[in-house]
């Protein structure tokens, strides 16, 4: 009876361990300071030329705040998925791009990210999850259910955009920046690489955990989103992406997988190789290194490090379009992806 005890005790402790690692993983996550933030990343610094509305969403017993950029007459609605570590508002130059080519766009927020509800981002597969109730509120809610719809999706937006294929057959088009295969996956092989061996012990109770959190959203895929539909996908990825790797944890690891005829694969190459440089202009990078040198010459001088007052100084003469200003050669081919689903509907 005491050994008995004795394992069910170290059980115990294991799962209730394995749990807490799991969550100390996807805390809730703030916006940043803005004035430490340069680029058009800070809604104050577009208003003008951005026009939006805010509302919320639910999403299970959540509610997600949520962003319109209605424009009159739009070819059809964005749908865009933010990234992990990330909100909606990071996206603004890329919403500013769409917008000023005729596409209203809806975004939002996911769960325990800057202005939505919740006290955590619950796991990686909350993304599709939150993706998915967002369009269904927009397939019966006005203005939103009248309008042809197409998605957008960086890195674990990128899983939810392309997963959510299976789940929603009005989606017209797709396009996916860096996008994560699965949002299991990445999570096993995380611990995989924290803790080696060990996530293999872990791995009915993680499966378990997962499970419980999620429902069937767990069995989602970007593939099986992908072969689900017959609406064209571009697929952008960096060839020297280290965070979502193009071997790896990428969608197109499993390009043999891909059944759907009409996908076009775009490999971001020198700036455009890395994780965020896939949609941001190589003027851009040339500017931030620019804002880099001028941060690290003053420290030079005053030979230490700049304070946050100091750094918030250098940064108000900081041109902030061009600091985070979007690859044309990919928004071009975004556009036309746009554009070949809306026209199979057309026809």
């Amino acid at each position: 009876m005491i050994v008995a005890a004795s394992l069910v005790g170290v059980s115990v402790a294991s799962i209730l361990s394995t749990i807490c690692i799991y969550d100390s993983f996807f805390e809730r996550y703030e916006r940043p300071d803005y004035d430490l933030y340069p680029g058009m990343f800070c809604y104050e610094r577009v208003r003008e030329r951005l026009p939006r509305e805010e509302c919320t969403i639910p999403s299970g017993d959540n509610k997600l705040a949520a962003y319109y950029y209605k424009r009159e007459n739009a070819r059809a609605l964005v749908v865009l998925a933010h990234g992990f570590h990330a909100g909606a508002d990071d996206y603004l130059p890329l919403i500013l791009a769409l917008y000023e080519r005729d596409y209203a766009v809806l975004t939002y927020d996911v769960t325990g990210v800057y202005s939505s509800g919740g006290d955590s981002v619950v796991g990686m597969c909350q993304s599709l999850v939150d993706l998915d109730h967002v369009l269904r509120y927009a397939k019966v809610n006005a203005p939103f259910d009248t309008m042809e719809k197409v998605v957008v999706g960086h890195s674990w937006g990128g899983y939810a955009a392309s997963s959510v294929l299976a789940l929603h057959s009005e989606i017209k088009a797709a396009v996916l920046l860096a996008p994560m295969y699965s949002g299991y996956q990445v999570m096993f092989e995380t611990a995989e690489q924290h803790v080696g061996k060990m996530a293999y012990a872990a791995k009915p109770v993680f499966d378990t955990y997962q499970k419980v959190l999620f429902g069937d959203y767990i069995k989602y895929n970007g593939v099986m989103g992908i072969n689900a539909t017959d609406a064209p996908v571009l697929i952008a990825q960096g060839v020297d992406d280290t965070i979502i790797r193009p071997d790896g944890q990428s969608i197109t690891a499993h390009m043999d997988e891909i059944t759907n005829p009409d996908v076009t694969l775009y490999w971001g190459k020198g700036y455009q190789g890395s994780h965020m440089g896939i949609w941001h202009s190589d003027d851009a990078e040339a500017y931030v290194r620019v804002v880099e040198s001028t941060i690290k010459e003053r420290e030079r001088e005053l030979s230490r490090a700049l304070t946050d007052h100091e750094k918030k100084e250098i940064y108000l003469a900081v041109d902030h379009e061009r600091y985070s200003a979007v690859n044309e050669e990919l928004l071009s081919l975004m556009i036309q992806t746009f554009e070949k689903g809306l026209q199979k509907t057309e026809k």
